[in-house]
Formats: structure tokens, C-alpha cells, sequence
């Protein structure tokens, strides 16, 4: 009996993960230089020509973001320390470190935000409640569950940690991605104008009637569809190519990954695209490369992209935006001659103004008790049926400084805040750093698995970890439809390994404990 129970495991499921690493030599020194690093550049980049220009402003509020800084560069390197894919984990502290601590802390010494308004009292209130949830964040990111999936009914999380890829379903998928292509394509306005930029695109589907006054969701729904569709094929494709050699000997594998290459180029290119999608795909590859598990490469991964947030990211921009667009929607255009004024000036650094504009909303108007998070778990309910279903959070934020470009971000310490208060703000992080602490355990058990099969953590913690940044700098509204979209996909392209299920049956029955 006992072969044919050791048999099917051995083929099925994934080896145990390798032991904790240790670092010698340079790998060991590697983190500390990028901590270095990572607590220089903003001294030098961007403090320094703030206190060149004169007039100051250093308070309690600078000293908090100043320590925000620092706490998220040490939590960076502690996480290179442990040299573990952590990918759920290190993408709050890369958002935080970049667009709110960074920022903020240069906005707080300038006296000027992008947003062009001065909080006043609450800039104090304002850098406190970083700092608070990002505690919160980190404390909950460290508990350790007495069992695996602790915020999940046992059953529902062992069949969700067991299931693998279909190779036939994926492939299905990208099938169905291909040939749903020319209409999407031709709904969206042909190739010309997903080559173009994204008002080219909102124009097209404002023309054509899928986005009108009473309501976009449904142009939004086909951008999505659009988007998610060829993303969610491809990844699991070069998965599958990646890990199982009886896919890579099929031509026919190779050519549907060609193709779906070609539609991803075309749907979810950033010009057309919102640049967090387009960061999301590329982080969400990388984050499934086997070798960006090495502690070189995560390190050196970890202190390039954070740095480059903050001294290219902006600059993307001139490939997608006009000088007309960004006087149209009211965007600041200073001379931008270096990153600091880009931090000072333009909305893509508005992230944490965006949560000092929340607390004066709920100074105005009170705290929502929750209805602005329901609105975003009720986001596929069209405002037909609901009329005065709750706007997005960064409408809110927009509305109550009279700013003209109501696409704000609206970081999940503004949502939580908006509707609950401090409680809100600090229980929504620590939510997130309880599930990005199960999402990465969950990813780090299958590292280094040599299996025929593909767990499907091995590419949903990567598609959800690259997607976090969307969800972190808000709206939730706004983010929610992709990443509903993206998990159901995943789920319709996996399934319970038949082996495995009968092996656990026997068990359960030899054992005489329940199933």
C-alpha cells in the first residue's frame, strides 16, 4: 500500500523548499550598500535642493517622514537580508519608500505639493498616519499563522494551495485570447490608436457610446477584458515552457506564445495603458524568472526599481502626455530641470498630498462608516441599478480641493481613513501585511519545486504581487475590476490534481480522519 500512496506524491507534489539561505562574502554586503544607497539618494537628489532653494519648513511633520524614510530603506534591507522572494512583502515598502515617504518628506521641506494647497494643522496628523500604517503594516507581515492559510476555512485553503495549471486550459485560454482579439481590437479603435496614447483611447470609447455621462463601466469593462485576457495566457504560457519539457517540444506551443506576445505588445503597451499596468505585467514576469531568486539579483532588482520611481519614473510621461493635456486637466508644468521638481510638481507624486487631502475631507464632511470600501467590493454593480452608489475615494479627494483632474490616486491609508478613521487606515495595512505574509509563504514553499506540474501560486503570487502597487496607490474602485478578472482567470485555467486527490482520499481513509 504504502508504494502506491508514495508513488503519485512524488509526481505531483513539488519537492519540500530549500532550507533558509545564508549569505557570505559579497551577497552579504550587497543589502548594506543598497541601504546606503537608498537613505544617500534622497539626501542628495532631493533634500539637498530644497534647502538650496531656502525657506525651510522643518517641523514634526518632516521629522516623521524623515523617519518613515529611513524605517522603509532598513525594512528593504532586512528583507535582502533574508534573501527570500518575498515579492508581496517588499512591494508596499518599495511604494511606500518611493511615492509617500520620499515624497512626502521633499514636499514638507519645499512647502509645496502638486496638488498646489497647504494642509496646514493636519501636515503633522498627515506624516503620523504613514507612519502608523506602515507599523501596522510591518507587525502584521510578521505574524506567523499556527497553520498555513489562517484567514481561510481550512478545506477552501488546501484546495486553493493544491491546484496547478491545466496545460489544456491554458492553452484554451490563448486560443480564446486570440481569436476575441479583433473585436476587442476594433472596439478599442483599431491598432492606430492603442499605438497612440490613452485619450485616444478614452475618445474612441466615449464616441462610441461605451462610456457616456451616466456611466463608463462598460467601456471599462472591455478595456479591462482587453488587457487582462492576453496577460493572464501569456504568463502562464511561458510558465508552463519554462518548467514542463513536454511543452517546450511542441511547435505549436511555441507558436501561440509567439502570437500572444505580439497581442500583449498591442493591448497593454504603456502608451495607451496606465503606466501601473504596464509595471504590473513586467514585475509580475519577473517576479516568476527563476533566477530573480538569487540574492544578487533580488537585492540589485529591489535598489534599482525603487530608486528609479523616484528619478525616471516621471519622465515616462513625456511619451504618453501633451503640454496641451496637461493644461487641459489642470497639471502643474513647472520647468522640470531635475527629479525634485517632478516630486514638487507633477501628480504622479501626489500619492501622499492625496491622504493629507482625506483627512480634510473627513474634517468637512465626516467619516463614511464604510461606504466607500463597499462601493469597491460592489464595483460590477452598474450605477443604473444603484444611483447613488459611492463615487471613487479620489473623487472625493479631488472634489474637496475644487482640483480639476479628478484621476488621483487614493493610497489605501486614505481609503481606510476615509470611512473608519485612524482604526481604518492602520486595520486596512494590516490586513494587507497579513495576506502579503500568506501570499509569500505560500510562494517561497514552491521555490526551487522540480515538478511536471505548475503550481498555480507559482504564477498567482507573482500576477498579484506586481498588481499591488495598483491596489496600494488606489483608488480600490478603480482597481478592483483587473484584479477580480485577473483571479478568476487564473482559477479557470488551474484545477485539483486528480493523483493528488485520490492520494489524499486513500490517506484520509487509512487514517480514518475526515476529507
Amino acid at each position: 500500500m504504502s508504494l502506491v500512496l508514495d508513488r503519485p506524491a512524488t509526481a505531483d507534489v513539488p519537492l519540500p523548499p530549500p532550507g533558509p539561505r545564508r549569505l557570505t562574502g559579497l551577497q552579504f554586503l550587497l543589502p548594506l550598500f543598497s541601504v546606503t544607497v537608498l537613505l544617500a539618494v534622497p539626501a542628495a537628489v532631493f533634500v539637498a535642493p530644497v534647502v538650496a532653494r531656502g525657506s525651510v519648513s522643518v517641523g514634526v511633520a518632516a521629522v516623521l517622514f524623515a523617519v518613515s524614510v529611513v524605517y522603509c530603506a532598513l525594512r528593504l534591507g532586512s528583507l535582502m537580508w533574508e534573501a527570500e522572494p518575498r515579492w508581496a512583502v517588499l512591494g508596499l515598502w518599495m511604494f511606500s519608500y518611493a511615492w509617500l515617504a520620499v515624497a512626502g518628506l521633499t514636499q514638507t521641506l519645499a512647502g509645496e505639493n502638486p496638488l498646489g494647497f497647504t494642509l496646514g494643522d493636519l501636515a503633522t496628523e498627515q506624516a503620523a498616519l504613514l507612519l502608523a500604517g506602515l507599523i501596522c503594516f510591518d507587525v502584521a507581515s510578521r505574524v506567523r499563522p499556527r497553520r498555513a492559510g489562517a484567514l481561510l476555512p481550512a478545506a477552501l485553503d488546501a484546495r486553493l494551495r493544491g491546484r496547478v495549471l491545466d496545460p489544456t486550459r491554458v492553452l484554451l485560454l490563448g486560443v480564446v485570447a486570440l481569436v476575441t482579439a479583433p473585436v476587442l481590437v476594433a472596439l478599442l479603435g483599431g491598432p492606430g490608436v492603442l499605438l497612440s496614447d490613452r485619450q485616444a483611447v478614452f475618445d474612441q470609447l466615449s464616441s462610441s457610446g461605451l462610456y457616456s455621462s451616466a456611466s463608463n463601466a462598460t467601456g471599462g469593462m472591455v478595456a479591462v477584458i482587453g488587457n487582462v485576457l492576453p496577460f493572464v495566457a501569456l504568463i502562464c504560457l511561458v510558465k508552463l515552457l519554462a518548467d514542463d519539457p513536454e511543452q517546450r517540444r511542441r511547435a505549436e506551443v511555441w507558436a501561440l506564445g509567439a502570437a500572444l506576445v505580439a497581442l500583449n505588445a498591442l493591448m497593454n503597451n504603456p502608451l495607451s495603458n496606465p503606466r501601473y499596468w504596464a509595471f504590473a505585467i513586467v514585475l509580475a514576469f519577473f517576479f516568476c524568472w527563476r533566477f530573480s531568486t538569487r540574492p544578487a539579483v533580488l537585492t540589485t532588482f529591489v535598489t534599482l526599481f525603487t530608486l528609479s520611481s523616484l528619478i525616471i519614473f516621471p519622465y515616462l510621461d513625456h511619451f504618453r502626455v501633451s503640454e496641451a493635456q496637461m493644461k487641459q486637466y489642470g497639471i502643474r508644468t513647472p520647468s522640470y530641470s531635475q527629479p525634485v521638481d517632478y516630486v514638487l510638481g507633477k501628480t504622479d507624486y501626489a500619492s501622499i498630498s492625496d491622504v493629507g487631502v482625506a483627512l480634510r475631507v473627513v474634517d468637512h464632511h465626516g467619516h463614511t462608516l464604510g461606504r466607500q470600501l463597499l462601493g469597491a467590493a460592489t464595483f460590477w454593480v452598474p450605477r443604473s441599478l444603484w444611483p447613488d452608489k459611492p463615487d471613487n475615494t479620489a473623487f472625493l479627494i479631488a472634489d474637496e480641493i475644487g482640483f480639476p483632474n479628478r484621476n488621483l490616486d487614493s493610497p489605501l491609508w486614505a481609503e481606510g481613513y476615509v470611512d473608519f478613521g485612524w482604526l481604518g487606515a492602520c486595520g486596512l495595512l494590516a490586513l494587507g501585511g497579513l495576506a502579503a505574509r500568506r501570499l509569500d509563504d505560500a510562494f517561497v514553499a514552491h521555490r526551487g519545486a522540480r515538478t511536471r506540474v505548475v503550481p498555480l501560486v507559482a504564477v498567482a503570487a507573482p500576477v498579484i504581487a506586481g498588481y499591488e502597487f495598483i491596489l496600494i496607490r488606489g483608488s480600490l474602485l478603480q482597481a478592483m475590476a483587473r484584479i477580480v478578472v485577473l483571479l478568476v482567470l487564473l482559477l479557470l485555467v488551474s484545477r485539483v490534481p486528480r493523483t493528488a486527490a485520490r492520494h489524499a482520499a486513500v490517506r484520509s481513509h487509512l487514517t480514518g480522519s475526515p476529507q
